[in-house]
């Protein structure tokens, strides 16, 4: 799905502010890498901007961080909840630590089981339940009893957090020809392009990339809202959210390329392959580098008729927290 790309970046939810945020993560988060990854064919460039090597080993330390060190004291004694398959989880857990606020987190009992071991030994309170669904419902119960939710992508601060991603990249390299994001609720991809549209224009193609059985964004941007996905058929833990985020949704229909569905075994190909290269990895980080294997479909008609040699390729890694062996 091909989208129409708005021209003038600058007012463009100016509420989002990357640089503020960046000061706010400065000290805190690392500023990760961008390495040369494997190139699948020649003719082609690959670098990863590599946030699996970032605190809690995903980007999602760029949001949480952001959101809880705004809060005064009195927010920070109502304590933080969130609904969470892992890493946002993890996020919260680390950020609240730091700062001493408690932090519940309502999680699936599919959840890799060191994701879940991560939270409680950072402090936090897991409860666990049959399924995602009924881990919302209960983070919007005690939401509603006056603990504070973070949501993990369809929040302004989670998205603004996020695109220091992109920031970053637009501080280190050249504009390149492909931007290629994983998606699951939207606020890394809403958030990175976002903050590279402002920064490069609308000369790159930026796409997101989601899986084939948790098509969410792809389903929201084809209605122009958010769409509850009525069932699940992905294993990539990360990009299985319930929706895409509305938020997300109205950014990434002005910023996004287009977006992409592939896959399970497609993107665990990718994972294997960076996995090979060296790099500790998640299925869901490796998405947007699963997007390139196929010279055949998806961008290898467009990538064959480029002129300019190397192409240009950047891949965003969003996580390395390995499922646990078998998965």
């Amino acid at each position: 799905m091909q989208l129409e790309l708005e021209p003038v970046w600058s007012s463009f939810w100016p509420q989002i502010d990357f640089e503020a945020a960046a000061a706010r993560l400065a000290g805190v988060i690392l500023p990760t890498p961008i390495v040369e990854l494997p190139s699948p064919w020649p003719g082609i460039r690959v670098r990863g901007k590599m946030e699996n090597r970032q605190l809690g080993r995903a980007f999602k330390a760029r949001g949480a961080w952001n959101h809880l060190v705004q809060w005064g004291a009195d927010e920070r004694a109502r304590g933080v909840v969130a609904a969470s398959s892992g890493n946002h989880g993890l996020a919260l857990a680390w950020a609240a630590q730091k700062l001493g606020i408690a932090c519940t987190l309502c999680m699936p009992a599919m959840t890799y089981p060191s994701k879940v071991e991560g939270c409680r030994a950072a402090g936090a309170t897991v409860l666990l339940f049959d399924t995602r669904a009924e881990a919302e419902a209960e983070c919007d119960r005690l939401a509603a009893q006056g603990t504070l939710r973070v949501h993990g992508y369809d929040a302004e601060r989670t998205m603004e957090g996020a695109g220091t991603i992109g920031l970053e990249i637009a501080q280190t390299i050249e504009p390149v020809d492909l931007v290629l994001i994983p998606v699951g609720g939207g606020g890394l991809s809403s958030g990175t392009s976002l903050a590279l549209r402002r920064a490069w224009g609308s000369g790159p193609e930026i796409w997101g990339v989601e899986p084939e059985g948790a098509a969410g964004m792809s389903r929201a941007l084809e209605a122009g809202h958010s769409v509850p996905l009525e069932r699940i058929d992905s294993s990539i833990q990360g990009l299985t959210s319930p929706h895409a985020g509305e938020r997300c949704t109205q950014v990434n229909r002005e910023t996004l390329s287009g977006v992409v569905t592939l896959r399970d075994e497609l993107i665990l190909d990718g994972w294997k392959r960076l996995q090979a290269a060296g790099e500790t990895v998640e299925p869901a980080g490796a998405a947007g580098y699963a997007a390139l294997l196929q010279p055949d479909g998806l961008f290898g008609p467009w990538v064959s008729g480029q002129t300019r040699d190397p192409l240009e390729v950047l891949v965003v890694v969003s996580g390395g927290n390995n499922p646990d062996p078998g998965v």
